[in-house]
């Protein structure tokens, strides 16, 4: 529902006379701060939605659901709205920024979950330290030199890439051409001197697309082995018969007649 909504207030968006009539659509969408309509009002802005990887499209869903959850900071007076920045990227929200205490990042969420049409909430809020010395000063100047750098890089498209910098670390979020563009804007990041971290919310397309990819370190199982053929087991070899001797009886041998002895006839005459 909310969707068709959305599509039926673009199309009365884009209907109307005239580019100057744009800005005007979009604050009709309820719930949506003004700073919405400059994705179409000025020249850089749309140079920044043309180099972003996203279609029109889901840069209208993300701007608005972006909209929304800053419109219900700014509807609770407990929260200091101007300390949390919203983003969104492919429906998942980001915040960004300080709290001052448990019981307000308690009705931070609480405000975040009457947010229609978001996938995903990840914060990078900080607990404000009160003791800190101002930073103020030091965030601008790390910001400005980061920014310089990558404006300097001609390999880098920084214009779609958001840079916010909270006690030290730096946070990068945005949506990039491929993983060596990300790699050479978190190098740059971190060449920057007195940076505690950088935190990096930068999509590419090998992780991210309108159903953004979750990708996993586990191995994917090797596959099963097939089963061998059956070994066919040779035949014996052919024996030729042995010829055996057919057994003759021996018959016994005569025994020898016995010599008698003969008497001499002569003797004794």
């Amino acid at each position: 529902m909310f969707r068709l909504k959305l599509l039926l207030v673009v199309s009365f968006i884009f209907l109307l006379p005239g580019c100057s009539m744009v800005p005007f659509g979009i604050g009709l969408i309820p719930g949506a701060p003004a700073y919405v309509s400059s994705l179409i009002g000025s020249g850089q802005s749309v140079y920044a939605t043309a180099m972003d990887e996203r279609t029109t499209e889901q840069q209208m869903l993300d701007a608005i659901v972006a909209g929304h959850a800053q419109a219900e900071l700014y509807k609770n007076k407990d929260i200091r709205a101007d300390q949390i920045h919203t983003y969104c990227y492919f429906g998942k929200l980001y915040l960004v920024g300080e709290y001052d205490s448990q019981e307000q990042l308690k009705t931070i969420y609480q405000c975040m979950d009457k947010v229609e049409g978001k996938r995903q909430i990840i914060s990078r809020l900080y607990l404000h330290d009160e003791n800190a010395d101002n930073t103020f000063f030091r965030d601008q100047a790390t910001y400005a030199e980061l920014r310089t750098q990558l404006m300097a890089d001609f390999e880098v498209t920084s214009t779609p890439v958001e840079v916010q910098i909270v006690q030290g670390d730096i946070v990068l979020l945005g949506v990039i051409h491929d993983k060596e563009e990300r790699d050479r804007i978190v190098a740059h990041a971190m060449s920057v001197k007195g940076v505690n971290r950088v935190v990096s919310y930068l999509y590419h397309q090998e992780n991210a697309g309108p159903e953004p990819q979750i990708m996993s370190a586990q191995l994917a199982p090797a596959p099963e082995p097939s089963p061998a053929p059956p070994r066919e087991i040779p035949p014996p070899p052919k024996t030729k018969p042995k010829k055996t001797r057919p057994k003759v009886e021996r018959k016994p041998k005569p025994e020898a007649h016995p010599v008698l002895a003969v008497s001499n006839p002569d003797r004794g005459r």
